[in-house]
């Protein structure tokens, strides 16, 4: 059973932390220098492909071994001057970064940022079309432009348009991300809050046992997924996925690292199943198990 405490008690907490670190407001996160997201980007955009995802958490060595251990990533340092934040990485790819949160919050949480073309217009759409204003955009040297908004139904999403670029599509590989998943309590409200604001395309499923699944696409290819939110009382979120070989290994080296298994696999649902666990500190990722192509 989901455990709800897991899934409710970060929300709130984490636009002030995007505040104070990301957008550099308070304290020595002033002087962080965030890296490009990509080397090899060209000035490539992808509107509405999930392109970074940042981790805030309150035990940044502890959560950066979690990580590796699960997942194969690595962390190398951001800001020679900054200890509160590194950069994550995945086969020698940056992927994301960690910070270390402000004292004083118990909260730990992933950002998933969306690439948009433009950001003002984005973040203008997005507030005139029901969202709310959490950061106005701003510039962050060498990552981008960025904001972030809350969707009508309050899940917290970052607009980014980056400075160089966005990655580049690749195969599916064992670790690296899948898009980000969001639960939503009015499917039909959020549908046309982000197809508008990042231009989608949808492909509606049938899920047994949990009624419809929609698809979002950009670019001819899936960007990330809506579901009604599984369990009641659970604020809407958006949930970064990753991609894994075999699930079941994935989550028993959650567990034996001090995560907690928040939603198991059905075993019916092969090939394809999927899991949400919460690391040692709270913050929550999907697992996506994927069959790597033939040779």
């Amino acid at each position: 059973m989901l455990h709800e405490r897991h899934l409710n008690r970060t929300g709130a907490r984490i636009v002030l932390m995007a505040l104070t670190l990301v957008f550099g407001l308070a304290g020595c996160a002033s002087t962080i220098d965030l890296p490009v997201i990509t080397p090899d980007a060209g000035n490539l955009r992808l509107t509405g492909k999930f392109v970074w995802f940042d981790l805030f958490t309150s035990d940044m060595n502890e959560a950066g071994r979690f990580y590796d251990y699960v997942f194969n990533w690595s962390l190398e340092r951001t800001d020679a001057d900054s200890p509160r934040v590194k950069t994550i990485l995945h086969q020698g790819r940056r992927i994301g970064n960690i910070f270390l949160r402000e004292s004083g919050h118990d909260a730990s949480e992933w950002l998933s940022c969306m690439s948009v073309p433009d950001v003002d217009r984005a973040f203008a759409r997005a507030v005139e079309t029901g969202g709310t204003s959490e950061v106005k955009p701003a510039d962050r040297p060498f990552r981008g432009r960025m904001a972030v908004v809350r969707d009508p139904g309050m899940a917290v999403v970052a607009l980014l348009t980056s400075s160089v670029g966005d990655p580049r599509d690749l195969p599916l590989g064992d670790g690296y991300w899948m898009g980000a998943e969001l639960w939503a309590r009015d499917m039909n409200e959020s549908l046309a809050f982000y197809s508008g604001l990042a231009g989608y395309k949808t492909a509606v499923l049938q899920v047994q046992d949990a009624g419809q699944y929609v698809l979002f696409i950009g670019n001819g290819r899936p960007r990330g997924g809506m579901i009604s939110i599984p369990v009641e009382g659970v604020a809407p979120r958006w949930i970064p996925q990753v991609a894994v070989l075999d699930i079941e290994a994935t989550l028993a080296k959650v567990e034996a690292h001090g995560g907690k298994v928040l939603i198991p696999p059905r075993p019916r649902d092969k090939p394809g199943r999927v899991a949400v666990f919460a690391d040692p500190f709270g913050a929550i990722l999907g697992l996506r198990e994927f069959t790597p192509p033939e040779n």
